[in-house]
């Protein structure tokens, strides 16, 4: 039997119980995909943890494979943590992006058990930071091992090309772009967020 939308509003009222500051339904085909996302990891400024996991460029599914894929999933839950700007530029960074990849592994594990057929967590931020900071190389494409943290660990947003702040608009969040650390009280105060998704079919 296809998913009904009580499932839906379950796993919504999930996402809150896990610390999801809100939570959003839309369809699959809202979420929009560019290359250029993806991109960015490796230039113009190298982000640490390229290379080094397999959630990350150059060895995540290219955004053009994942725009192929998209096409079979229906519907999409978005949540988001909402957190001082400051917070992000600091190292409770951490716990809050190991937060939304927690969040996005529960609610595709239980989005799969609740009956649907197809579900797919995806998170911000590089596992190989998050989950095995210490462990060098990554396990997974050194050894060709299972990944440790398979529970958690979910592929990351922006490897695979998410355009977040168009979608952030479409769910209608209002969205700051993390900057360079701030110093002012007026600056302290400003808001961001940190956000995953779970794809449907």
């Amino acid at each position: 039997m296809a998913p009904t939308m009580p499932d839906i509003d379950g796993l919504l009222a999930r996402a809150s119980q896990l610390g999801a500051s809100a939570a959003a339904t839309l369809p699959a085909a809202a979420l929009v995909v560019e290359d250029r996302f993806a991109a960015l990891c490796a230039a113009p400024h190298r982000c640490p943890s390229y290379g080094l996991a397999p959630g990350c460029p150059p060895h995540a599914l290219k955004p053009s494979r994942f725009r192929v894929l998209l096409v079979e999933f229906r519907q999409l839950l978005v949540f988001k943590i909402d957190c001082p700007m400051t917070a992000l530029m600091g190292p409770e960074r951490l716990a809050i992006t190991r937060r939304i990849h927690l969040i996005a592994a529960t609610l595709e594990t239980e989005a799969l058990a609740g009956g649907w057929t197809m579900a797919k967590g995806l998170a911000a931020g590089s596992c190989k930071e998050l989950f095995c900071p210490q462990q060098a190389p990554c396990v997974v494409l050194d050894q060709g091992l299972a990944c440790p943290h398979s529970d958690r660990a979910r592929p990351s947003l922006s490897a695979l090309g998410v355009h977040f702040a168009l979608l952030a608009e479409t769910v209608g969040w209002p969205y700051e772009k993390i900057e360079a650390p701030t110093t002012t009280a007026r600056d302290e105060a400003v808001m961001a967020l940190m956000a995953g998704l779970v794809l449907l079919a």
